[in-house]
């Protein structure tokens, strides 16, 4: 598959709400959604050679896996114009980024508890098998 793939925690409330926020705002409706948890994205992230951590989301594009935050800024061209002053972010170096990347993803089940109900118009762009 060449259309870009976000893979997420698919029992995370802030990973589904995430996930929804790029659905909404992307630009050109072309990227994909999996599961950490599906046999899809366990399959893509073994051939790439990453072992699958519950606490990051990952980017996939051009045959190059992104993670933590990374795969956040990485999605940021494939969102609507108005989000593109994020991409100033890519001047923090990485260890900085990743700390409060970390920080939120290791607090992120004590504030969003329940998963959010994805719409069925969604569903048809989530890969799980």
């Amino acid at each position: 598959m060449n259309s870009p793939i976000v893979f997420f925690d698919g029992e995370c409330g802030l990973c589904s709400r995430v996930v929804q926020f790029v659905y909404k705002n992307e630009n050109n409706n072309n990227i994909y959604f999996s599961p950490l948890q599906s046999k899809y994205a366990i399959d893509v992230l073994n051939q790439n050679n990453i072992k699958p951590d519950l606490n990051t989301f990952y980017f996939y594009y051009n045959n190059k896996m992104h993670d933590k935050s990374s795969a956040a800024l990485k999605i940021i061209p494939f969102l609507k114009w108005y989000y593109y002053f994020l991409l100033i972010f890519w001047i923090v170096p990485k260890f900085i980024r990743d700390f409060f990347y970390k920080l939120i993803a290791d607090n992120r089940l004590k504030f969003y508890k329940d998963v959010c109900e994805f719409l069925p118009e969604f569903n048809k762009r989530i890969i799980k098998e």
